[in-house]
């Protein structure tokens, strides 16, 4: 009975991705019909437009060369009187005629490069978001949140001691979600903008606050950081965290995905909204219930002031 319940969920599992993939592709579509019918609709008013204008040049181009019959067997003065006329007539029409229009078609080439930008933006699409917002009870006492409860930054006044609530972070300028996760699939992403050192990731629900935190997993810690504005590292099981090789661009938005059935935390580039680019990943399942954890770190006289932003399901940060 137990495989055939682990074979139930499965079947389960597999049918809802593929629903939601077929609903996705099926958007596309519609998206790229509608698209194609634009352009067409487009060019088909401006080859109207263009024929209308060559009708109207070809019709007073008829008219002097009439012009020209009736006075061909006239005498030669009058004859070169018309013709003058034309001819300055004809000058000023080809002068006032526009060049024939060129039509700016534009349409996605289907190539296997257009099939993998499908694929990377359904990824994202399909991505399992989480609204999450920061839980101010465990804030450091420098950082000041937003009322939504989405942007958090570290203030330059000098702040008050923390008190003895055992849930606030009395040393590392850090934060939690309200959210505690335990179970599924989840995915957020955290605008991180030009700030030049941050770390992103999860915590153990257990894992202590107070005093000098040591971020590797072994205590509960499972994080991605920035720091001197151009060096990502991983917070491993180290004496420091483990540079990585330094991206092409620095992520000014970070999504993050956990799987607690597979073991995975993974960290992506969520700058460009139609994909993700996967900086690093954890793979070991985690002993427990975890808090999305966000490390703002101390504002640095101001070079390091610059928020954390939630990007919440619509990606609009409240």
């Amino acid at each position: 009975m137990e495989v055939e319940e682990t074979v139930r969920q499965f079947q389960g599992a597999v049918g809802e991705q593929l629903g939601k993939m077929r609903l996705f592709l099926a958007a596309l579509e519609g998206s790229l019909d509608r698209e194609a019918e634009r352009v067409r609709s487009e060019a088909a008013v401006a080859l109207q437009r263009e024929l209308g204008s060559l009708n109207s040049y070809l019709e007073q181009l008829r008219q002097m060369e009439k012009v020209l019959e009736e006075v061909a067997d006239k005498p030669q003065t009058e004859f070169l009187m018309k013709y003058c006329l034309v001819t300055s007539r004809l000058q000023k029409i080809l002068a006032e005629s526009p060049p024939p229009a060129r039509l700016d078609i534009q349409l996605p080439v289907i190539s296997d490069d257009f099939k993998f930008q499908v694929w990377r933006k359904m990824f994202r699409a399909l991505m399992p978001v989480v609204e999450l917002t920061f839980d101010p009870s465990t804030a450091h006492p420098s950082l000041v949140l937003s009322l939504s409860g989405r942007r958090v930054e570290c203030s330059e006044q000098k702040a008050p001691p923390a008190g003895e609530d055992p849930r606030q972070f009395d040393k590392a300028v850090a934060v939690v979600a309200h959210q505690l996760l335990s179970e599924g699939e989840h995915y957020w992403e955290v605008e991180v903008g030009d700030k030049p050192r941050w770390a992103l990731g999860v915590m153990a629900a257990q894992a202590g606050r107070r005093g000098r935190l040591h971020t590797v997993p072994s205590q509960g810690f499972w994080l991605l950081g920035l720091r001197d504005g151009k060096i990502l590292e991983a917070h491993v099981e180290a004496k420091e965290p483990r540079a990585l090789r330094n991206p092409e661009r620095r992520p000014v938005r970070v999504g993050v995905y956990l799987s607690f059935r597979d073991g995975v935390l993974s960290f992506y580039d969520a700058s460009d909204a139609d994909a993700l680019e996967l900086l690093f990943a954890f793979h070991e399942r985690l002993p427990g219930a975890v808090y999305p954890f966000f490390d703002v770190c101390w504002h640095d006289k101001g070079k390091n002031a610059q928020p954390l932003l939630l990007v919440g399901p619509e990606a609009q940060e409240a």
